[in-house]
């Protein structure tokens, strides 16, 4: 029998979860006609012709009663203008059926300054950090990566996720010492961050790196098009960066790497820098530009003050599941809130109820092992890896199996 999982319901009808919820206690207790069906320890609503007719009549009701009971608030008009239809769409999605919001979009126009704050600070920073060990692992592989590289004539740096470019900074001065480098080329989803990315690079190298900059969601995006009217391409290999454990904050790790490894070809190489699963990385929380500055980094609250949701109507949750092994920051709801959203005199909203949560970031927790072995499913073959020696970094260069030759997608 077909059932509306409750976030199906959340997203079709525009209620909560704890309004699908009301639906299924009322059923049961005959207060409405809704036929359920139980899956294992869980009921659901059944899909039927009839039960849709009777949710839409409760749906329509629950917005009736709800219009007078939460605070309403409307974004912004910066948020119009900073994100595309698509994009506005998507967080609507992410935070009616998800209750997240996807950490890419953190990074667009003011959240690049945050970003690029944080990152300076890190850079100025005495201790061990996830910026200075990728710096160092990188400087200390350049033997490793020279040896690779060897028989090519060029070399283009593709950046994914670029941000400031600062970790890059070193290998593109030995590439071009070296005079092996053909192209840098920044990708990343935020215009912002790539702005900055090429002011940082034209301070540092002037001419001798030609910036070329393109906006891009690599979480599906691929790349591959970007190199196609290369007319060195015989003499040519693509170096592919993914810095500072970018794949980590996404839904799935490896649901990244897909788009990745469509877009290289067979001599290519792909190098990752990360923080491997620790005691000490679990604890890690400080993503401020001043140490010890908040619970809310101004680079988290970015979309929250889009989004007009004042820091008044929610507590911060801030930890680490032993059994996802994710860190996360989250939000959660102290106020009922309804946010009313409107594209195209198309009216949409998210409805969130007192003691709901909201992800804004999540990092998976893998030891260097389980990241060599997911990025083995996806299709790369390890050639190095190395760690710093507080083993607080891990950095690793892959190169590009065939799909046929795969023994598990």
């Amino acid at each position: 029998m077909h059932y509306f999982k409750h976030s199906q319901l959340v997203e079709r009808f525009h209620v909560s979860k704890k309004t699908v919820s009301n639906w299924i206690d009322a059923s049961k207790a005959g207060k409405n006609r809704l036929k359920l069906v139980t899956h294992g320890k869980f009921t659901h609503i059944l899909d039927s012709p009839e039960n849709v007719l009777i949710l839409e009549r409760l749906a329509e009701k629950a917005r009736r009663y709800q219009s007078g009971q939460y605070k309403k608030i409307q974004p912004k008009p910066e948020f119009y203008s900073i994100f595309s239809e698509h994009q506005r769409a998507d967080i609507v999605r992410s935070m009616n059926r998800d209750r997240e919001i996807p950490r890419q979009y953190g990074y667009m126009k003011d959240g690049a300054t945050n970003w690029d704050n944080w990152l300076q600070r890190l850079a100025n920073e005495e201790s061990p950090n996830i910026l200075k060990g990728t710096v160092e692992l990188i400087q200390k592989n350049m033997e490793t990566l020279d040896w690779l590289l060897e028989g090519n004539k060029r070399v283009n740096v593709i950046d994914l996720g670029a941000g400031n470019a600062y970790p890059v900074k070193g290998l593109l001065g030995h590439l071009i010492e070296r005079n092996l480098l053909h192209r840098y080329i920044a990708v990343d989803i935020s215009p912002s961050m790539l702005d900055l990315a090429k002011h940082n690079v034209t301070e540092w190298y002037g001419d001798d790196v030609k910036f070329e900059g393109y906006v891009r969601d690599i979480s599906y995006e691929r790349f591959d098009d970007l190199l196609v009217d290369d007319i060195e391409v015989e003499e040519t290999i693509n170096l592919v960066l993914l810095l500072g454990a970018t794949p980590m904050n996404f839904r799935s790790f490896t649901d990244v790497l897909n788009p990745v490894h469509a877009s290289m070809g067979q001599n290519d190489l792909l190098m990752y820098t990360g923080k491997p699963d620790t005691e000490m990385a679990r604890r890690y929380f400080d993503f401020s530009s001043t140490p010890g500055a908040g619970k809310l980094s101004p680079s988290h609250k970015y979309i929250l003050d889009l989004l007009n949701i004042d820091e008044s109507l929610y507590d911060v949750k801030q930890g680490f599941d032993e059994t996802l092994r994710m860190r996360f920051i989250r939000i959660r709801l102290t106020t009922p809130v309804m946010i009313e959203f409107e594209t195209r005199g198309t009216k949409r909203s998210v409805t969130l109820e007192i003691g709901d949560e909201i992800l804004l970031l999540r990092v998976w927790h893998l030891s260097a092992l389980e990241v060599i072995s997911e990025f083995e499913k996806s299709g790369f073959t390890l050639l190095q890896s190395s760690l710093t020696k507080d083993r607080q970094s891990f950095l690793s260069i892959s190169g590009v199996e065939a799909r046929n030759d795969m023994e598990r997608m």
